[in-house]
């Protein structure tokens, strides 16, 4: 079925500690493990796009009329229609790009204050610098003027080994799935999280921050309609509830939680992505 903040800040940037490395997930909005179509709804159509010789792609969006901001968005070839990397790029000092207080246009050594000395500093020509930093999934540009000038995050870890001591009790899910706040309970579901529910096929249209704003894809409407009652369900009795775990091949184990009568919801499945358990499929009738 799948093709592959509590605060608003922490929407912008999310940051998980995943073996002792530091990922972060979010950019201008935007979260890696969301779907293609989603830049795209955002922006309309690109400016540029193409094909690498690995069989990943790129697609680049005009963010400002004056070419002051833009963004680039890589798929990779084994999952070519979810976004893999999100990169963000120009010389609008404004803009306010959800990454660590950053803005484009700062100095230098305003952005080693804020990340740090880079693990590795690399001459890229004309455009200045790359700051590679360990332990990260992200990398900063550096004009030859001396500026940020690019941030640019990376699905790195998507391999980490689940643990099993971070799955969500029943009455945490319950909780957020029926909060009346938007932001609440995207803190616990996938950036590519499908729900299906009479005969539909429903996931997030654009960006996680235009979405927790505006209920674009009437996510969060239809997850509090059909999330009503769940906190009746009694998951000591074996008759009506059940967590088991789901193994398919070339696909990461999925932890399901099964409602067995007395709900319009049959199945919250979770995937173990980037350091915590979050829902990625929510089947209803």
């Amino acid at each position: 079925m799948k093709n592959i903040m509590i605060t608003f800040l922490l929407l912008l940037l999310t940051l998980f500690e995943v073996s002792g490395q530091t990922a972060v997930t979010d950019l201008n909005g935007f979260r890696i493990g969301q779907y293609r179509e989603t830049a795209t709804n955002e922006f309309g159509k690109p400016i540029q796009k193409d094909k690498y010789e690995d069989g990943f792609e790129y697609e680049v969006f005009i963010i400002k009329p004056d070419t002051s901001l833009y963004m680039v968005f890589e798929y990779s070839a084994a999952h070519i229609d979810v976004i893999w990397s999100i990169q963000i790029s120009g010389n609008n000092t404004t803009a306010d790009i959800g990454f660590k207080g950053l803005k484009l246009g700062l100095d230098k050594k305003e952005v080693e204050r804020v990340l740090g000395n880079p693990d590795k500093k690399e001459d890229i020509g004309e455009y200045g610098e790359k700051w590679s930093y360990d332990k990260t999934n992200y990398t900063a540009e550096i004009s030859k003027s001396g500026k940020l000038s690019s941030i640019k995050i990376t699905d790195n870890y998507s391999s980490n080994t689940p643990d099993v001591s971070k799955l969500p009790k029943f009455d945490n899910i319950v909780k957020l799935l029926s909060s009346k706040n938007n932001a609440d309970i995207v803190s616990i579901l996938a950036p590519g999280i499908e729900i299906y529910y009479i005969d539909q096929t429903m996931f997030f249209g654009k960006s996680l921050k235009s979405e927790v704003e505006t209920d674009y894809s009437k996510i969060f409407q239809t997850i509090r309609e059909i999330s009503k009652g769940l906190n009746k369900i009694n998951t000591s009795d074996e008759n009506a509830y059940e967590e088991n775990m789901r193994m398919a091949l070339g696909q990461n184990i999925k932890h399901v939680i099964k409602i067995k009568t007395g709900h319009t919801i049959k199945e919250i499945v979770f995937e173990y992505i980037n350091g915590q358990y979050l829902i990625w499929e929510i089947n209803a009738q």
